[in-house]
């Protein structure tokens, strides 16, 4: 495995940091009492006992951080999409490289989230009895001075980094198990065997073009570089390098007469090319996602039952129909896909 996209899945639900900022909060918090254990009681009998203590802690310290959390990682993620890092080499030159650009993000994130921030810590503190006069000194313009960014700096790129690189590790392991598998999908085949024999002998039988017409006319494709068949509003399409076009065969005729060494009916919705897989993952309730290396608004989704099959086809094990075109075969119920690209 030579890099890791960065797909961000831990990384894009912010709330998904929360347990990095309870564990700095507790962390320190539990150093001040072991520092200044005498003053926490003193403290704590000022306020008038333990759940007040509590009290104050959440209203002042952690609801408003959960509003620093989030917009932090707002802005992390928009951030990796506005200068388009999406995938990052696995050697260290790469890996500092990277972490050193998000480097400036954790700098000035003090002044895009201590407004909101302060703005809860107001609302939780100062309830029921609100000043706009107090909000304005002491929470807003009182808040923007080299003190309270200082305090703030340390945290933050802590809890950054923490965030960045936990995410980063989480799609690394997410995508080894796949990396591994299509490295072994491209390996020689000994000539031999029955498997490498059945890819190294041509199959003139299945389909070599493809009729397909768009705004400006028809066109006559080459099957191996469609990348992928799709069906929308009861129309079928297929997705070339040069644009998207409408067919007139359905994706049961194409299941059955596409070279299944290359096309996969991944489900109901869509047949993929091979060259357009970049890995899989489990999803939820027992599905799981394919990604793909191309453009495509929307989920591709794959049912559990035919996992086993999909590896196997990854991993060169398929199973071909004979003869292709003249034998009908038992195909899924084609129902429009939800979502698609706009090629």
């Amino acid at each position: 495995m030579k890099e890791v996209q960065l797909n961000r899945l831990y990384l894009r639900n912010p709330f998904n940091s929360i347990g990095i900022l309870v564990a700095v909060a507790l962390l320190f918090e539990g150093l001040t009492w072991a520092v200044a254990y005498r003053g926490k009681m003193v403290q704590i009998e000022e306020l008038g006992g333990g759940l007040t203590y509590v009290s104050l802690l959440l209203r002042g310290l952690f609801l408003p951080e959960i509003c620093t959390l989030y917009i932090l990682i707002t802005l992390i993620n928009a951030y990796h999409t506005a200068f388009r890092i999406n995938s990052l080499p696995l050697n260290w030159s790469s890996i500092t490289h990277y972490q050193l650009r998000l480097l400036p993000v954790l700098l000035l994130a003090f002044f895009v989230f201590n407004p909101f921030t302060q703005s809860v810590r107001f609302l939780t503190e100062a309830f029921p009895y609100y000043s706009f006069d107090r909000y304005l000194h002491h929470y807003l313009l009182g808040t923007f001075n080299v003190r309270m960014y200082i305090l703030y700096l340390t945290p933050v790129v802590i809890i950054g980094y923490l965030a960045v690189n936990g995410s980063l590790v989480y799609d690394y392991f997410n995508q080894r198990p796949s990396a591994a598998e299509s490295t072994e999908a491209t390996r020689p085949l000994d000539p031999t065997s029955s498997a490498g024999a059945a890819i190294a002998t041509p199959i003139p039988e299945y389909l070599e073009t493809v009729k397909s017409r768009n705004a400006q006319g028809d066109m006559i494709l080459p099957v191996d570089e469609c990348l992928c068949f799709t069906i929308e509003d009861r129309n079928y399409y297929v997705l070339h390098p040069k644009g998207r076009y409408m067919l007139s065969k359905t994706l049961n005729e194409l299941e059955t007469e596409l070279d299944p060494a290359q096309f996969f009916r991944i489900n109901r919705g869509i047949i993929l090319n091979r060259q357009v897989v970049q890995s899989y993952a489990h999803w939820e309730k027992g599905k799981y996602i394919v990604r793909l290396n191309i453009r495509y608004d929307g989920e591709v989704i794959l049912p559990r039952a035919r996992l086993q099959e999909f590896r196997d086809w990854l991993a060169g094990k398929y199973q071909p129909v004979s003869p292709p075109l003249s034998s009908p075969t038992v195909s899924l119920p084609e129902t429009p896909i939800l979502t698609t690209s706009s090629f």
